[in-house]
């Protein structure tokens, strides 16, 4: 049998603390609730009574309390995974152990976590606090992830950071640190202090150079672009827009008004208008033109998708404030055709990302949906129909995809 346990999940947001270990005489009638506040306990009776060892921090191993504990509690309001090997391990899914506690403060008798051929009471070598509850398990402050069109050949118009081929995503962690998640599992670090940013964006080359960009809003209403160097980092920011702060939605758009530049933005105001910037050719923005006249206020998600009915234009798809998704045609020259429904009940995602061709099938248009814990693929059949493909978990819902 698989050996991953998983008790209750709430979000927790303390800091880690430095690595602090006691152990206290046995006291009677006290039990679990002698855990101070802030700290992970791990005690020799399954019942809290005993001696008890105090934590303030992860521990790799455990010295002289290895295979010591029948019970614990977390106090420290982060996420607890605690394991029967040291160093955090699991490899080996029919020996090894490791029970997920998530933030609750609740006393946990490590007995009932056992089968024939393991157990965790007694046999706790090592445990992990961490902000996410992918972060207890893997150890790595990114989520795991695997591109479905890992392995395709040939530089994509949208999605591709690194000129692969294959779909990636950008991923912002709890704590503000930019991840590029290149679609093998693995990713690297390529920025910090990103959570003063509320719009996070991407779709394509910008500027000119053959790398694709990011587009970003900060809290003070400027609109920044983040060239990409080609090989999954950054270049410098430049400011391509200031007062921001007062549109709704936006979202990048690639070529969406036939000029042969990728840079077009589109957002939403509170009035119900549509607006175009479209791209220059350093990826700068020129003065806004407005394709909408009104009820856009309605809509909560603006997603630029990319050609999603296969007729060589960039199409917008929008969710309004009851959960259905609207495929709006692109003109080519910046306007938008009568809308068509595309989907209900999407009021549950609160993040739609657009990357293109996600699958590797020759057709854009897909569509991710984030709705923590999940993330939900959904494949278009190239002319705006999407059917759900796939599922990732264990996303956090204070985390950032795009």
């Amino acid at each position: 049998m698989k050996r991953v346990f998983r008790r209750a999940v709430v979000a927790g947001l303390s800091a880690l603390g430095l690595l602090t270990a006691t152990v206290s005489p046995a006291q009677a009638a006290t039990g679990y609730d002698r855990c101070p506040a802030g700290r992970f306990c791990l005690f020799d009776n399954a019942d809290g009574t005993g001696a008890m060892a105090t934590y303030s921090g992860s521990m790799a191993t455990l010295g002289a309390y290895d295979n010591w504990a029948a019970g614990m509690r977390n106090r420290t309001g982060l996420h607890a995974c605690v394991y029967s090997q040291p160093n955090h391990a699991y490899t080996d899914s029919v020996h090894h152990v490791v029970l997920q506690t998530g933030t609750s403060s609740e006393a946990v008798d490590l007995t009932p976590y056992q089968d024939a051929n393991s157990r965790l009471a007694n046999n706790v070598s090592s445990f992990r606090l961490a902000r996410t509850s992918h972060e207890c398990m893997s150890g790595a402050a990114y989520m795991v992830w695997y591109s479905p069109s890992w392995g395709r050949q040939g530089v994509q118009p949208l999605g591709d950071f690194n000129r692969d081929g294959a779909t990636d995503l950008l991923f912002r962690t709890v704590a503000g640190a930019l991840y590029f998640q290149r679609g093998d599992g693995t990713a690297t670090r390529i920025g910090v202090g990103w959570n003063s940013m509320n719009v996070l964006q991407r779709h394509g080359d910008r500027d000119g150079d053959g790398a694709e960009d990011i587009v970003t809003r900060d809290g003070n209403g400027v609109l920044w672009m983040y060239p990409g160097n080609g090989m999954g980092g950054l270049k410098p920011r430049v400011q391509i827009g200031v007062g921001w702060s007062t549109l709704r939605n936006i979202t990048t758009m690639g070529d969406f008004n036939g000029d042969g530049r990728r840079g077009d933005v589109v957002t939403n105001d509170s009035s119900g208008r549509l607006w175009l910037f479209a791209g220059r050719a350093n990826g700068t923005l020129e003065p806004r033109k407005q394709i909408g006249s009104s009820g856009w206020q309605g809509m909560t998600a603006l997603v630029g998708a990319g050609d999603v009915n296969s007729d060589g234009k960039n199409d917008l798809v929008a969710r309004d404030g009851s959960g259905n998704l609207w495929l709006y045609p692109g003109k080519g020259t910046g306007g938008v055709g009568a809308r068509k429904q595309i989907g209900s009940g999407w009021k549950r995602f609160e993040r739609i990302i657009g990357l293109g061709d996600v699958n590797g099938d020759g057709r854009y248009g897909d569509l991710y949906g984030k709705d923590a814990p999940l993330l939900t693929l959904y494949r278009n059949n190239g002319w705006g129909s999407l059917a759900e493909e796939g599922l990732d978990y264990d996303w956090d819902d204070r985390e950032t995809a795009f």
